[in-house]
């Protein structure tokens, strides 16, 4: 089966074919870098990561490019509150570097593969207001002094994407403050800017783009027109990509993507994340209490269009399904060099990918692996390819048998000392776990029941092997 994919547009799967044989070219939109990201910034990433991959996996060429908004509404106002002198926009541009270097780190702990551009807004400045210019020679926007606007009623399409009937629209829309606009849902492309307001000049006046208009200008300086994948949120259906798609078609003529993609919402508890329930949760901080990787394995754990219920049950659910993983392909570590992957069970992972990217099934088939490995098929090839599959999807397993032949320290250790402490280092586990197994040698099973529940109580886990050996099970 080839692989078939979701398309917005069409409210279908389709068979994905891409413009140019061996090559996508995929645009997704990126941040507006004016805080940490959160929940729904790590959900989003995580999905196109895994298409990402996949795609590769594949073996296509891909051409990924995310903007970063690095001037908007909020980035104004939050630098306007910085503290310290200098004119807005110098503190605009050292706000979005902050933060822009925070996305790359918390994306880096996701695990999230780099795209091939990220693009920032302030530096295509002129492709947008080229688009611009064609829009208005063509007749489709309108100026109102240094303020420029796009007419919705002169673009026939529009409503194609979002499903959305113009006259309901019209009908539904609130009285607009700008009463210099024609209709109520006609949107910006150049806004004057206010006293103090970064600002760029233009044919039009000074003042900085819309929101819209700079995906448009990023996506097609990149990728050209048509090309093969659109991604966002849900949330950018109605009205971003509905707004781009119709200022960039209106103004070069044609198709601006062939597939859109957009994953499921992320909600708390089963409510809707959002600032004013105070359940906005920044990834940062919980990267603190959880490896990255569980919350990867839990984004995945769920088709990337199914809302994700964010909860800290489902969050140790995914913790102890990543450590099955890790488990067995710790068992089966010392066998997997230079084994092939059988090639049944990545069929059976491709089958599950290519029904639009399922990474839930995916990780079924995963975990189905590793049953029949406790159930004694311990094939090489099938814990191979069990490898093939978690790096495919962006989960990187790791061994946490440590043998305490090989690995721990021979030397005298203070029990008592260790004991008492609130966590451990490494080579304080493998201290503790030596001197466990000496005092059962010496059949002291008392005191090596005291750290063998002190270890219990840090969720490390001390395996007693059948020929003698011992391992430390750690993550």
């Amino acid at each position: 089966m080839g692989l078939k994919i979701y398309n917005t547009a069409a409210r279908a799967k389709e068979e994905f074919a891409p413009l140019e044989p061996g090559r996508v070219r995929m645009y997704v939109c990126g941040v507006t870098v004016y805080d940490y990201c959160h929940l729904g910034h790590g959900r989003c990433y995580t999905a196109f990561d895994l298409i990402h991959r996949y795609l590769k996996y594949l073996g296509y060429d891909v051409l990924y490019i995310q903007n970063i908004t690095d001037v908007d509404d909020k980035l104004i106002r939050k630098a306007a509150l910085e503290p310290g002198g200098g004119e807005v926009k110098a503190k605009v541009a050292a706000l979005a570097e902050r933060y822009t270097r925070a996305f790359f780190e918390d994306m880096d702990r996701l695990n999230i593969l780099r795209a091939s551009e990220y693009p920032r807004a302030t530096e295509h400045i002129g492709e947008m207001q080229g688009i611009i210019a064609a829009l208005l020679e063509k007749g489709y926007a309108y100026r109102r002094g240094a303020n420029v606007w796009f007419e919705i009623g002169r673009f026939d399409r529009y409503g194609e994407l979002s499903r959305r009937n113009l006259d309901d629209l019209r009908a539904g829309a609130r009285v607009e403050i700008e009463e210099e606009k024609k209709s109520p849902l006609d949107f910006a492309l150049w806004k004057a800017s206010g006293p103090g307001e970064p600002s760029w000049p233009s044919p039009w006046g000074d003042g900085r783009p819309g929101w819209h208009i700079e995906c448009s200008a990023m996506s097609t300086r990149y990728l050209g027109m048509p090309f093969d994948i659109h991604g966002g949120g849900q949330d950018l259906i109605f009205p971003h990509h509905e707004n781009e798609k119709a200022q960039s078609e209106a103004a070069a003529g044609g198709a601006l993507a062939r597939y859109w993609i957009h994953n499921g919402f992320v909600t708390i508890n089963r409510e809707k994340m959002s600032k004013s329930l105070g359940n906005v949760f920044n990834l940062r901080d919980l990267f603190a209490r959880y490896d990255p990787r569980a919350i990867r394995y839990f984004f995945l754990s769920q088709h990337y269009r199914s809302p994700v219920d964010f909860s800290e049950d489902g969050l140790k659910e995914a913790v102890a399904a990543l450590r099955r993983l890790d488990d067995a392909y710790g068992q089966a570590a010392a066998d997997l060099e230079g084994a092939s992957p059988d090639p049944e069970v990545l069929a059976a992972f491709e089958t599950a990918m290519n029904d639009d990217f399922n990474s839930a099934a995916a990780l079924a088939e995963a975990h189905r692996v590793v049953n029949e490995f406790h159930q004694g098929n311990r094939d090489s090839s099938r814990m191979a390819a069990l490898a093939v599959i978690a790096s495919t999807l962006g989960i990187e397993l790791k061994n946490p048998h440590h043998r305490l032949d090989a690995e721990a320290p021979s030397g005298p250790v203070d029990v008592e000392e260790l004991l008492g402490r609130e966590s451990l280092d490494e080579p304080d586990i493998l201290a503790l776990a030596g001197a466990r197994k000496r005092l059962r040698e010496n059949r002291q099973w008392a005191e090596a029941d005291r750290i063998r529940d002190r270890f219990r109580e840090l969720g490390i886990e001390v395996r007693d092997n059948p020929d003698g050996t011992t391992a430390v099970i750690y993550y």
